[in-house]
C-alpha cells in the first residue's frame, strides 16, 4: 500500500477494480453503531469522511466485548483516524484492519470539515440586539437572565440544530434562530407592526424554542452527535425545564405569560407525529411553527 487515499479516490477504485484491494487513508468518524455476528461476536459499523466524500458501512470485526470497548473509543464520532482497510470485491464491503487516533498536530481539520460561511459575531450581535429591543419587561428580563449564564450562552452559540436534517454544524442553531428572527422582522416591518399578534411573545418563542438542544446535541471536530440520554425527553421538554427554572427567579413573573412561553416551546413542532408534545393552541404558537418550518426547510439536507 503506497500513500494515503482520499475518499473520492477509494470510491472510484471500488467502481473500477475487478479484484479486491488494500488501502490506507486518513478519515473522520461521523457515525458508529454496534452489531453482532451469527456467532455472537460484536463488530462496529462506521461511516467516515474527508472533504472529498464519505465512505459508509465500513466494518471493524472484533472477538469480544473487551475489544469492543477499546475500539468504540477509537471510533468515537469526530475522531480523525489513520486506517488500514481491505475492499472485498466479492462482498462489495470494506473491512478496517487497523486504526489509530491522530492528534490535532497530525491533521488539518479543514481537510475533513467544510466550514459554513457563518459570521458568528454578527449572529450574536443580532440576537442580543433583538433581546434589548423587546418591549415586554418580563420577557426581556427572562431572556437576559438566561443568557447571563455563561455556560448556557456558550452552548447556545456553539450548538448545531440537528445531526443531519438542517443547520447541522457549529453555530447552526444560532443561525437558525437568528434567521427566524429576521423572517419575522421582515413581516413586522412590512405591516408596520400592525397585527393582533403578540410580537414580543413570538420573539421569545423564536429564541427559546430550541434552547433544549444545548442538552441534546454536542459537536466535536465539526461533527454533531446526540448527547447520551437526551433522547429520553427531547429538546422541547429539556428546554421547558430549563426556562421554568429561570422563571422562578423572576419576581412576579405572570402566570399567564409563563404558560404561554412554555406552550410555545412544547408545541413548536405542531403535530404530535412530528415530535410535538402538544399542538399549538393560540395564534403565536402556530405562527412560531410556521417560521420554524420555513427556515428549517430552506436549509433541509437531502
Amino acid at each position: 500500500m503506497n500513500g494515503f487515499l482520499k475518499a473520492e479516490q477509494i470510491i472510484e477504485r471500488v467502481k473500477k477494480e475487478s479484484d479486491s484491494f488494500q488501502f490506507k487513508s486518513k478519515m473522520q468518524v461521523i457515525d458508529q453503531s454496534v452489531a453482532t455476528t451469527k456467532m455472537g461476536n460484536p463488530y462496529i459499523i462506521v461511516s467516515m469522511r474527508d472533504i472529498t466524500d464519505t465512505l459508509r458501512n465500513l466494518r471493524r470485526w472484533l472477538n469480544d466485548e473487551k475489544q469492543l470497548e477499546i475500539q468504540q473509543k477509537i471510533f468515537e464520532i469526530g475522531n480523525i483516524l489513520e486506517i488500514e482497510c481491505e475492499f472485498d470485491k466479492k462482498y462489495s464491503s470494506i473491512t478496517v484492519r487497523d486504526a489509530k487516533i491522530l492528534t490535532p498536530s497530525e491533521y488539518d481539520i479543514e481537510d475533513y470539515v467544510a466550514s459554513p460561511r457563518i459570521n458568528k459575531n454578527e449572529l450574536i450581535e443580532y440576537l442580543f440586539e433583538t433581546i434589548s429591543n423587546i418591549r415586554n419587561d418580563k420577557i426581556k428580563e427572562l431572556l437576559e437572565e438566561i443568557f447571563n449564564n455563561d455556560d448556557i450562552k456558550s452552548r447556545y452559540i456553539e450548538c448545531p440544530s440537528s445531526i443531519s436534517k438542517h443547520h447541522n454544524y457549529k453555530h447552526g442553531n444560532l443561525e437558525h434562530s437568528v434567521n427566524m428572527i429576521k423572517l419575522f422582522k421582515t413581516l413586522e416591518d412590512s405591516y408596520n407592526r400592525n397585527t393582533n399578534l403578540d410580537n414580543d411573545l413570538i420573539y421569545a418563542g423564536i429564541i427559546l424554542h430550541d434552547l433544549g438542544k444545548i442538552f441534546e446535541y454536542s459537536i466535536y471536530n465539526g461533527v454533531p452527535a446526540i448527547i447520551p440520554g437526551s433522547n429520553l425527553y427531547g429538546h422541547p421538554i429539556l428546554g421547558v425545564e430549563l426556562v421554568s427554572k429561570f422563571m422562578k427567579r423572576i419576581n412576579k413573573f405572570p402566570n399567564d405569560l409563563k404558560n404561554k412561553v412554555r406552550h410555545l416551546i412544547l408545541s413548536h413542532h405542531s403535530k404530535k407525529e412530528w415530535g410535538s408534545v402538544v399542538e399549538p393552541q393560540f395564534p403565536e404558537a402556530e405562527f412560531l411553527h410556521y417560521l420554524d418550518m420555513v427556515d428549517s426547510r430552506y436549509k433541509l439536507k437531502d
